[in-house]
This record gives C-alpha cells, sequence and structure tokens, in this order.
C-alpha cells in the first residue's frame, strides 16, 4: 500500500489511502472548483465524465467539478529551430507540417517522431511554423506578425525576411507551391519560415459547454471538447470533433473550463481603459502577452490569460451565479527582466488587493481568492511601477471567474 495523504485546505479537508493500482509517475495534483486539492494522488481513471483517483475506496470526482489537474512533470517550451502548427482557436502543436494534400494536414510529433502522425483539416490551422527562430525578440516578432498580417491572402514568411501573398495550393515533401499573381510558385520549403494561412477561410466554432485545456512537455497545448484516457493515450476530441492521441506521460497539466470555471479571456470586457505614461498606445490582448507572444512568467508559459501595459483597466461585469477571481500575476519575460509595475483589483471601484511592486525579475504572484458576489463590476488594474512605462509588459495568467455549484 502507498502511504496515507492528508491534505488541509481552506475549503475542507480529503484525506485518502492510496492503493497500488497506479503507479507513482501517475500521481496527480487535482484541485476542485471550490478550492479543495489532492496532492500527489494516482489517477486510475479519466473518462469525458469523471476522474477517479486511486484513494481506498477509489474517490469519483464530476469533471465538471475540476478546476485543474497538474502532473509532477516540466513543460520545455519551443525553441530556435523547433516547428510549429498553431490552430485557428489559439491551439499550438509541437508538430513538423510533412504534407497538405485536399485540405487535410499531416504532420508528425517533433519530439515524439515515432508517434502516429496527426492528420488535421486545413480549415483548423492558422499558421504553419517550419523553424522558429532562435533569439526570442525574433519569436516574439514572428508571432505577432502572424496574428497582425491583414487578412485576405495566404502568406509565405521566408527565412530571408520576404513576404509572398497568394493562394495556398499543397505542401510536398520538398516544395511549398503557392499560388500568385504570376501563376504557380514553388518554393523550397528550407527557405521557407513559416505559411499563415487567410484567416477569412480558417473555421473553429465557438465553444459551447466543457472544453480542456492540455499543457504537454513539448509546450503544446490543446483545446479538446472531451478526454478519454485509453492504455498509455488521452483520446482528445478537438473542437472540430477531430480526433488526437496523445501520451499520457506528456500531459503536464489540463484546466476544466465550462460550468463552474469560466477563463476572463472567453467574456467582452464592459471597459477598457488605457491611460498612456506619454503618447504611446498598447491594446488588451487575449490569451497572449502584449507583443502577442506567449504569456510567460520565469520561464513557465500560460495558456490562458490576459496580456497588458501600464496604466490599463480593464473592467468586467459581474454575472448572476459569479462567485471568485482567481489569477497569476507577473510582467512577462519579453521583458527580459525589466520593466515595474503593481497589480491591483478593485470591485465597484473600490480597491480590494494590490500587489508589491514588481519587476521583470519578481516571481509571479498569485492572487488570492476575490469573493464577487454582491459586486456589479470587477476591474483588473496596472499601475505604473518606479520605471515610468518602459516594458511594462503586465500579465494576468490563468485569469479565471469561479461560477457556484
Amino acid at each position: 500500500m502507498f502511504p496515507v495523504q492528508s491534505v488541509v485546505l481552506r475549503m475542507g479537508v480529503w484525506v485518502g489511502c492510496l492503493c497500488c493500482c497506479a503507479t507513482a509517475a501517475d500521481t496527480v495534483t487535482l484541485t476542485d472548483a471550490t478550492g479543495r486539492k489532492v496532492v500527489d494522488v494516482p489517477l486510475r481513471e479519466w473518462t469525458d465524465a469523471r476522474l477517479t483517483l486511486a484513494t481506498d475506496p477509489p474517490r469519483e470526482i464530476p469533471i465538471d467539478e475540476v478546476l485543474s489537474l497538474t502532473f509532477s512533470r516540466q513543460a520545455v517550451p519551443p525553441a530556435g529551430g523547433d516547428p510549429l502548427v498553431i490552430l485557428a482557436n489559439g491551439d499550438r502543436l509541437v508538430l513538423r507540417a510533412v504534407g497538405v494534400f485536399d485540405d487535410l494536414l499531416t504532420a508528425t510529433w517533433h519530439r515524439l517522431p515515432s508517434r502516429v502522425p496527426v492528420k488535421l483539416p486545413l480549415e483548423m490551422v492558422a499558421a504553419m511554423v517550419f523553424d522558429l527562430p532562435a533569439a526570442r525578440d525574433d519569436r516574439q516578432k514572428l508571432f505577432a506578425d502572424l496574428q497582425t498580417i491583414p487578412p485576405g491572402a495566404d502568406v509565405v514568411l521566408l527565412a530571408n525576411g520576404d513576404r509572398i501573398l497568394g493562394e495556398f495550393e499543397r505542401l510536398d515533401g520538398a516544395f511549398v507551391h503557392l499560388k500568385t499573381s504570376t501563376g504557380l510558385t514553388k518554393l523550397d520549403r528550407t527557405r521557407v519560415q513559416a505559411v499563415r494561412m487567410n484567416p477569412e477561410l480558417t473555421s473553429v466554432p465557438e465553444t459551447q459547454g466543457r472544453s480542456l485545456m492540455l499543457s504537454l512537455r513539448d509546450g503544446s497545448r490543446v483545446t479538446a471538447r472531451s478526454v478519454e484516457w485509453i492504455d498509455r493515450d488521452l483520446k482528445c476530441t478537438l473542437l472540430e470533433k477531430q480526433q488526437i492521441l496523445i501520451p499520457f506521460s506528456e500531459c503536464v497539466s489540463c484546466f476544466v473550463f465550462g460550468k463552474r470555471v469560466v477563463p476572463v479571456a472567453s467574456r467582452e470586457p464592459a471597459q477598457v481603459k488605457f491611460v498612456p505614461y506619454l503618447s504611446n498606445t498598447w491594446p488588451l490582448v487575449k490569451n497572449a502577452n502584449v507583443l502577442r507572444g506567449p504569456l510567460s512568467l520565469r520561464g513557465v508559459e500560460y495558456g490562458s490569460g490576459l496580456g497588458v501595459h501600464s496604466r490599463s483597466l480593464v473592467t468586467y461585469d459581474v454575472l448572476p451565479g459569479d462567485h471568485e477571481f482567481l489569477a497569476t500575476v507577473g510582467i512577462d519575460d519579453a521583458a527580459g527582466g525589466k520593466g515595474s509595475v503593481r497589480f491591483a483589483i478593485e470591485l465597484d471601484g473600490r480597491r480590494h488587493w494590490e500587489s508589491p511592486e514588481l519587476t521583470g525579475q519578481s516571481p509571479p504572484v498569485a492572487i488570492p481568492p476575490v469573493k464577487l458576489d454582491g459586486a456589479k463590476q470587477f476591474t483588473l488594474v496596472v499601475e505604473f511601477g518606479a520605471n515610468a512605462d518602459i516594458l511594462d509588459y503586465a500579465d494576468w495568467c490563468d485569469a479565471l471567474v469561479i461560477r457556484k455549484e
């Protein structure tokens, strides 16, 4: 038998005796929607409806009552030379595009080349990156380009910085085939850094009901309608009912969004106010930093949240059933250790919580749960720090509203 685990948390105590049907490698820390945690418990079963923990007796937890699962594994974000496939819903997979024929993309897992190739409808794909730049600033620029190039055409970004607009035809082992105003062009794929698909032709339906965001060891992020643990794989049904298999051993974490847990980025703010220090203006960016690169705090990337710049005030209405607000805050790694801000939360215009001054070297700060009961609005505030607004790339990571049962 495994030793008894006893965990005391803000909403109660869960005690379990772990049985030998699960291995230590499968242990998980589970946080439910009330804030209770079970730490380092073997996972026995994971279905579309529930999770079963290998306690004695086994404990079943409805999947809709789960906030997150965290495994004792670390993710290594994509780096220079890695390929990516970016989906239209913002997901990214560390896949190497092998070919595109009949509007179907075939790709292999870059760090798991022996796995079965992934096949995705081309309409789900926002971009294919063949070779990530080695320098962080160049990667940030590439991510920004892929999101901000105007729609209307497919765009091939060459390694030398040139861009070619046209209509993507296909991809094979040697060439990217593009139809341009001068005819069909064959581009040696070794010269191509990325292909941005025309966003007017990509399609991912809005999420209805529950969705699960999985983070993998290779830095991939996948949003699924449902997940089932079968043998050594997680069978993930994506938003377009496309299914892919992910090795269970590659899963680092999983957030469950739905009835109880709502990402703030999925809601439209009631008001966004930006107060420039001088004259520069900055946008509110969802699920990315203010430069449109991945949300990243001290080497850890986050799939959900908001990227802003000082001074900003983002206000949301409190909807019936909203109970708490949670987030982890800090200055994004894109600031290179610089920047200085203070984060704050206001309820109906009154300051409820405020962080100390944080710099680009400060560790991330987990905000204590902010009760929303009785409030009409909550406002996420980023104030100037000691260094005015220089490199104040502020992140609200894993910004979530917890709703009542």
